[in-house]
C-alpha cells in the first residue's frame, strides 16, 4: 500500500483538529468547573445529572412552600397570642363588675371598655397576610341570613312559592319554587332554593350564582363571588316570610368577621309591613347595643335602645320577705315593652301578668328561691329573704324603659332607615304598619369565610394545613368568643349580674379553647421546621451527588490542558516539517 504525502498530511491535520477540540473541552471544563454539561460529554452521567437537578428543583419548591406556610402559621400564632392577651382582661372586667360593689352606672362605664376590646378582637380576627386573611378558609362571601324557621315548610303553588333575590347588585326575575304543594325540610329547601336561584335567567346572564345552606334552623344564601362586592338580599316574593326572610341580616364579603344587624318582626304585630334584612353600613358608628323600632302610628315610628336595665319594684304592701336578686333583658326579639307583674297566689306559686295588655302570661308557676323567671325577653330572679319567702298577694312590678334614639320619625315605605351605623328598610306588604308594631334589631358578629383548609405540599404526597378557619378559632359552638363578649356588653349595660356570670363562663371557655389552638398551631409550625431541616439535608445529599458526577477535577483538568497544549504545539511543528519536505515546497 502506497502512503502518499496527501494521506500523511490529512492524518496529521485530523489529529491536530482533534487535539484542538480536546483543548477546547478542557478549557470549558476549567472555566465552568463542570466535567459534564451536555449529553455528548457522558450520556449516562448526563442522565444522572438531569435526575438530580430535578430532585433539587423539587426540594427548593418544597422549602419555599414551607417558608410561606410557616410564615402564615407564625402570624396566626401571634394573632392567637394577642387574643390570649385580650381575653384575660375581659375576664377580669367580668369578675370586677359582677360584684355587688358596682352599680348600673359603673357597669355602663365597664361596658365601654369591653366594646373597645370587642373591636380589638375583631381586628385580630381579620388579620391578613399580603392581602389574604389568615382565618378565612379560602374566601369570604357576602350572604343573606334568614330568621329561624320551623321544619317542615309547606310551599303551595300560587300562594307562597315565589322569591325575588338580589345578588351582587343584580335583581333576579320572579323565582318560582314549586308547581304544586310540597312540604320540605330545611335541607331540601336549601337545595331547592339554590337550584332555582341559579337557574334564573337574569342572574345566570349576569354570571351570578349562589350557594344555599340550612344552618342552625336558618336558611343562608351566600354569593359565589367574594370580597366587598359580594352581597345577597331577599327583597320580595310570596315565600319571603315563610322562609324567614321577613327580616334577618345581610353582609358583604369584605372581611371574614363582619358586624351584623338582625331584624326580627314582633310576634304581636298586627300591621302588614315587612322588614328587610338589616346591614351594618358604618362599623365605626355601630355599637353592640340592641334596638326596637316601634310604630306610634301607621305613618310614624321611634327608634329605641333596649340595652338598658330592667326595673323590678316590690309592692309596699308585700308581707313576705322575698327580695329582688337580679333582673335583665335576655332576648330583644321577644320584647313587647309592656309593663309586667309577678303576682304570688300562694307562698309557693306565682303568675306573670302583662299589665299593659291586661293578660296573663303564665300561671301556676312554682317559686324556687334564686331560680330565673323568664318571659317575653326578660329575666327576673327573686330570692327568699332572712324573714322567709313570699306570701300570698305579694307583687313585683317589672318594666324596661328604653333609651329613645329618635322619636316621631316619618315612615315612608321602602325608604332606608338608619340608626347608629345600621340600615334596614320597612316596606308595606299586605298593608301598612299598625300602631304598636315592633321590629327588633339585634347586633352581633358573623363569620363570612368558609371552613376550607389551605394545605401546602411539603413533600411528595405530603400536605400540611397552614390555616385555621375562623369558625373554629372564634365562633365555634363550644367557644363563641364574640358571642360571649357581646353578652358581656349587654349584661353590663342592662345591669344583669347573671348575664355577666354567664358571659364570664364563655370567656373562660374561650381562653382554654384559644390555648389549645395555639398548641395546634405550634405543633404544625414545628412539623414544618423539622420538615425544612430534612429537606435541607436531602438537598445537601443530592448536591453532593451532583457534584461528584458533573464537577471537574481542576488539578487534573489543568494538567491535561497543559499537556494538550504541548501536544498541539508538537503536532503543529510536525505538520510544518512535513509540509516543508513535501514536493509542494520544491515546486514552489
Amino acid at each position: 500500500m502506497r502512503v502518499t504525502e496527501s494521506h500523511v498530511f490529512g492524518v496529521l491535520a485530523n489529529n491536530l483538529q482533534r487535539s484542538r477540540s480536546r483543548l477546547l473541552d478542557l478549557q470549558r471544563q476549567v472555566s465552568t468547573g463542570k466535567a459534564v454539561s451536555r449529553p455528548s460529554d457522558d450520556p449516562s452521567a448526563f442522565h444522572q445529572v438531569l435526575h438530580h437537578r430535578v430532585s433539587l428543583v423539587g426540594l427548593d419548591q418544597h422549602l419555599r412552600n414551607i417558608s410561606f406556610g410557616k410564615t402564615r402559621l407564625d402570624l396566626s400564632d401571634q394573632v392567637l397570642q394577642g387574643v390570649s392577651g385580650t381575653l384575660p382582661r375581659l375576664q377580669q372586667l367580668a369578675v370586677q363588675f359582677r360584684s355587688d360593689t358596682n352599680g348600673p352606672a359603673e357597669r355602663v362605664i365597664g361596658a365601654a371598655e369591653v366594646r373597645q376590646l370587642f373591636a380589638q378582637l375583631q381586628q385580630l380576627a381579620n388579620t391578613d397576610l399580603n392581602g389574604h386573611p389568615i382565618f378565612t378558609g379560602t374566601s369570604t362571601h357576602g350572604r343573606a341570613t334568614g330568621l329561624p324557621i320551623a321544619e317542615p315548610v309547606s310551599l303551595v303553588n300560587g300562594s307562597n312559592d315565589t322569591l325575588l333575590v338580589e345578588v351582587d347588585g343584580v335583581l333576579s326575575g320572579t323565582i318560582d319554587l314549586t308547581s304544586g304543594t310540597e312540604s320540605l325540610t330545611g335541607g331540601e329547601l336549601a337545595s331547592r332554593l339554590q337550584n332555582r336561584i341559579n337557574a334564573d335567567a337574569t342572574l345566570a346572564g349576569a354570571g351570578k350564582r349562589v350557594t344555599v345552606t340550612f344552618e342552625g334552623g336558618r336558611l343562608m344564601i351566600a354569593s359565589d363571588s367574594h370580597g366587598l362586592g359580594s352581597q345577597v338580599s331577599v327583597v320580595g316574593g310570596s315565600s319571603r316570610a315563610g322562609l324567614g326572610f321577613d327580616g334577618g341580616s345581610t353582609t358583604t364579603g369584605e372581611v371574614p368577621f363582619a358586624l351584623t344587624a338582625t331584624v326580627s318582626p314582633g310576634s304581636g304585630n298586627t300591621g302588614g309591613a315587612m322588614a328587610s334584612q338589616g346591614q351594618v353600613v358604618d362599623p365605626n358608628a355601630a355599637t353592640l347595643d340592641d334596638y326596637v323600632i316601634r310604630f306610634t302610628s301607621a305613618s310614624t315610628y321611634e327608634v329605641l335602645n333596649v340595652t338598658v336595665p330592667v326595673t323590678v319594684s316590690a309592692s309596699t304592701a308585700n308581707t313576705g320577705s322575698a327580695r329582688v336578686m337580679d333582673a335583665g333583658m335576655i332576648d330583644p326579639r321577644s320584647l313587647t315593652l309592656h309593663q309586667y307583674r309577678i303576682q304570688f297566689t300562694s307562698p309557693t306559686q306565682y303568675s306573670v301578668l302583662d299589665v299593659t295588655a291586661g293578660t296573663t302570661v303564665s300561671s301556676g308557676n312554682v317559686f324556687v328561691s334564686g331560680a330565673p323567671i323568664e318571659f317575653d325577653g326578660l329575666r327576673v330572679m327573686l330570692a327568699a329573704g332572712d324573714g322567709g319567702g313570699p306570701q300570698t298577694g305579694d307583687q313585683f312590678d317589672i318594666s324596661l324603659t328604653p333609651r329613645t334614639v329618635s322619636a316621631n320619625q316619618p315612615y315612608l315605605s321602602g325608604q332606608p332607615l338608619t340608626v347608629e351605623g345600621i340600615q334596614l328598610r320597612i316596606t308595606n306588604d299586605s298593608g301598612t304598619p299598625a300602631a304598636g308594631d315592633l321590629f327588633a334589631v339585634v347586633t352581633g358578629m358573623q363569620y363570612q369565610g368558609d371552613d376550607e383548609l389551605q394545605p401546602i405540599e411539603v413533600g411528595p404526597g405530603q400536605a400540611v394545613p397552614t390555616n385555621l378557619p375562623g369558625s373554629r378559632a372564634f365562633t365555634a359552638s363550644g367557644a363563641d368568643i364574640f358571642g360571649s363578649v357581646k353578652q358581656l356588653v349587654r349584661a353590663l349595660r342592662s345591669n344583669d349580674r347573671t348575664g355577666i356570670t354567664e358571659a364570664l363562663g364563655g370567656l373562660t371557655g374561650g381562653i382554654s379553647h384559644v390555648a389549645s389552638l395555639e398548641g395546634e398551631i405550634g405543633a404544625l409550625s414545628n412539623r414544618m421546621a423539622v420538615g425544612a431541616d430534612q429537606l435541607e439535608e436531602a438537598k445537601s445529599f443530592y448536591s453532593e451527588l451532583l457534584s461528584r458526577i458533573e464537577d471537574v477535577d481542576l488539578a487534573k483538568a489543568i494538567s491535561d490542558l497543559v499537556l494538550q497544549q504541548y501536544a498541539i504545539e508538537a503536532a503543529s511543528r510536525t505538520l510544518t516539517q512535513v509540509f516543508d519536505s513535501s514536493l509542494l515546497r520544491y515546486l514552489r
